[in-house]
């Protein structure tokens, strides 16, 4: 089988839905002898690459286009390159399949659906919808942002549509089956670094510097109950469009001895800083199925999360760890400080360790994907 695989954003962003693209492209040519072809935005910082190539041959990533920002208007340049990109490869080999990633991928999918008569399935990694005005604001960019969101999550006709979590089946869709199949962790690699945990309780969040993850929150609980976080650190591991902004509240709060912002951390590293924390925090405002919840708990990690996307359906209070409202700025410092004075907070981290150890595989989520892409084959 071959796949023609799209997904926007690549190197050098990285989070959840790259990893699982990862995960899924590693998985296809390893166990299942398909053929994937890779296609991402040239991104500034990806030191201006054209092709990467791996496993013989049997997956490429292609750089499509100049190198560009991630902007809105490069992205929908991006588009119109790919397709005409797109086209002329499969002219050379023909695809199978295509699979589309994330929001803006799905518009150029679905026309190659069209002029190449290839079926087409598109996986959500999250719904911001009801929260896009809450993070830009009432103009513009958020009335677009949710038109095209809105546009290419419910109301386009895909031959497959999948989501990581099931929270978005509550949105009306023009697709009536949609699959869930949810993220997953490689729990052989967690087991096999070792770290030891910080000599002060070490608070850990993970993930983009975006208004979506509502750090702005977090600062302002920390600022509550910052007297009595004596021997406390918050490490904030991640980059993005607000680091700035961020760093000037936390000075302006008093919370720079308490506050550490230490950038992007990947790979084995990252897995050290997960073990060598006491509490990993996730005060998003929305997300799908956080694939930063599942490593936590790879590393024996107790959480807390807001309830957003599908955390309510992993996280259950004061067994595997602590789910608040969003936005709930004392809900969220109060919850903070039961964490830290919890004798027993680190068999929450075991309960979520168990969970993820016996459900959530990266080999499951390839499993059913192959299953679901032969059931479109067989219907054509």
């Amino acid at each position: 089988m071959k796949i023609a695989m799209i997904i926007d954003s690549w190197k050098p962003f990285w989070a959840g839905g790259q990893i699982h693209v990862w995960e899924l492209c590693q998985g296809l040519v390893k166990n299942h002898d398909c053929k994937i072809d890779l296609f991402v935005m040239n991104l500034k910082g990806n030191n201006g690459g054209q092709k990467e190539t791996y496993f013989n041959d049997k997956l490429n990533i292609y750089y499509v286009g100049k190198v560009a920002e991630f902007n809105f208007l490069p992205r929908i340049k991006w588009c119109y390159d790919l397709i005409k990109f797109v086209k002329k490869k499969n002219k050379k080999e023909k695809y199978d399949i295509i699979h589309s990633h994330a929001n803006l991928a799905g518009f150029p999918g679905k026309i190659l659906n069209k002029k190449l008569g290839l079926p087409i399935t598109y996986t959500v990694h999250g719904c911001g919808l009801e929260v896009i005005k809450e993070m830009y604001g009432n103009n513009i960019k958020s009335k677009i942002l949710y038109f095209l969101e809105n546009f290419l999550q419910t109301k386009i006709k895909y031959d497959l549509e999948i989501t990581v979590d099931k929270s978005f089946l509550k949105y009306n869709n023009f697709n009536k089956k949609i699959e869930v199949i949810p993220n997953g962790v490689d729990i052989k690699k967690f087991d096999s670094i070792e770290s030891n945990k910080s000599d002060k309780f070490k608070i850990i969040f993970v993930g983009r510097l975006h208004p979506q993850k509502g750090l702005t929150y977090l600062l302002d609980a920390l600022e509550l109950i910052k007297t009595e976080l004596k021997n406390v650190e918050v490490h904030i591991i991640g980059g993005g469009e607000l680091e700035r902004i961020l760093k000037e509240k936390t000075e302006k709060l008093g919370l720079s001895d308490i506050v550490r912002f230490r950038g992007k951390i990947y790979g084995d590293n990252l897995i050290k800083e997960y073990k060598s924390s006491n509490l990993f925090v996730l005060p998003s405002l929305y997300e799908g199925q956080p694939l930063t919840l599942l490593e936590a708990w790879g590393a024996k990690l107790p959480v807390l999360v807001t309830d957003v996307g599908g955390n309510k359906d992993f996280v259950i209070e004061e067994k595997n760890g602590y789910i608040v409202n969003p936005k709930d700025i004392n809900g969220l410092a109060q919850t903070l400080l039961k964490a830290i004075k919890n004798l027993t907070l680190s068999q929450f981290g075991e309960e979520g360790y168990y969970l993820v150890k016996n459900n959530y595989t990266w080999d499951d989520m390839v499993e059913k994907t192959k299953s679901m892409y032969e059931n479109i084959l067989n219907k054509i």
